[in-house]
């Protein structure tokens, strides 16, 4: 079986669809790494914030030497007492101390802190998403000009047949006195434009494959057959972009920062516990070096937050704002362009009605013309006229096919239906 896939990877894509493009394009594009960074960075940072669970340690020492000490102001040897000395601290003290403090309750700020990482990450993908929806109007575009020079390909090689054909008849013509040798030259300037026109489709398709090929990562070439669409149209017009899902993470990412600034208005309580070595140790009275401890419980109260919290809710607010006024002035611009292609959707609708009949009818026009010449009453340039404004009926039905289709899918994107 992987010997299978493998070949076919190497022998290239036999049939393509403009779905399974679509979908390569983004599997290929650069831009869908930045996915796996996001989700890594986020990782790293709920870590770091749910660390502030964990006891809080700090390990500190000092060796100090003062220009004085504290001394008790009494004269001890003046009493006449034995037995009692009171010590002097020495101008030199050391200590070493190991502090602790775990985190009781702190009004909700770790937990809105994550939650602000969650939507912040959330507001990073949904850029990524924008960036790779874009991607859906290029591998459109793209895939519509193949489809657009295959169509084009193949009614040149019919074309390229009538006017062989024209060319015999003409030549038979000839021989029989009844058409002049300028005549063949005028039936094969048509078969060298013909040709000319193969070429220039011919290096259109090449070009639109190779773009094709480097968008998808795909191993597409002139041998692959490119599957024309059904024309589905959407079921419903009601605008789902990825824009939007940006506009609403924001959103919730400002929540969430609003979220936080109210947990920070809350005092924080907690354990601690020191233990040290020092001297002097917790007795300021031993000059000596002494083990000491101290456990209890403290509670913290940043005020000061109280002094921002009305310009920073504004602020908040004023965010909030703008991106809702950003959301809407999307869908207004997205709507427009709804009904633009919508009516280019009609316009090709009403165009294809008549394509056939108008054909059939320069058809009926060109066979006439064929049969004059060879009786001899029309001439072989007024032949080419009408095989000319037949070929151009049908290019014309052939653009509006193609370009009804390619309408649809424009409509498509706007909206945001591309699966459908």
């Amino acid at each position: 079986m992987a010997i299978l896939i493998l070949m076919n990877g190497l022998a290239g894509f036999s049939q393509v669809t403009i779905e399974e493009c679509q979908r390569r394009a983004q599997e290929h594009y650069p831009l869908v790494r930045q996915y796996v960074q996001i989700e890594e960075a986020e990782a790293y940072r709920l870590a770091n914030a749910g660390k502030g669970y964990l006891p809080q340690m700090r390990l500190s020492g000092s060796a100090s030497y003062r220009s004085d000490v504290t001394r008790l102001p009494i004269d001890v040897s003046q009493w006449g007492i034995p037995g009692i000395d009171i010590p002097t601290l020495s101008k030199d003290q050391y200590g070493l101390s190991f502090d602790m403090v775990q985190m009781l309750w702190d009004g909700g700020e770790i937990k809105s802190g994550k939650e602000r990482v969650r939507t912040a990450a959330q507001v990073e993908k949904e850029h990524v998403g924008v960036g790779l929806y874009a991607l859906y109007k290029q591998v459109n575009r793209v895939f519509f000009g193949i489809l657009l020079a295959d169509a084009g390909l193949q009614q040149n090689k019919l074309l390229q047949e009538e006017l062989a054909q024209n060319y015999q008849r003409v030549q038979a013509c000839v021989q029989h006195g009844i058409a002049e040798e300028t005549d063949l030259h005028v039936v094969r300037v048509e078969q060298l434009k013909a040709e000319q026109h193969a070429t220039e489709l011919t290096r259109a398709r090449t070009a639109c494959i190779a773009i094709l090929a480097n968008l998808t990562g795909m191993a597409i070439n002139e041998t692959t057959d490119f599957v024309r669409p059904v024309a589905n149209t959407p079921l419903t017009l009601s605008v789902n972009r990825p824009e939007l899902s940006l506009y609403d993470a924001q959103i919730r990412n400002y929540e969430a920062e609003n979220s936080h600034i109210t947990a920070e208005l809350f005092p924080k309580f907690a354990l601690f516990a020191t233990g040290g070595y020092g001297k002097p140790g917790l007795n300021m009275l031993e000059n000596t070096f002494a083990p000491y401890y101290i456990v209890g419980m403290k509670f913290e109260w940043n005020i000061s937050h109280f002094y921002t919290l009305k310009n920073r809710r504004k602020l908040i607010r004023n965010r909030i704002g703008q991106t809702v006024l950003q959301r809407e002035l999307f869908l207004f611009n997205t709507r427009l362009d709804m009904i633009r292609e919508n009516k280019e959707v009609e316009r090709y609708t009403e165009q294809l009605k008549y394509d056939d009949g108008i054909i059939r009818l320069k058809t009926a026009i060109r066979k006439a013309s064929e049969v004059k010449v060879t009786n001899g009453i029309l001439s072989v340039r007024e032949l080419m006229r009408d095989l000319h404004a037949e070929q151009m009926a049908i290019q014309d039905k052939i653009s509006h096919e193609i370009a009804y289709l390619q309408a649809l899918y424009d409509l498509k994107f706007t909206i945001g239906h591309t699966n459908e």
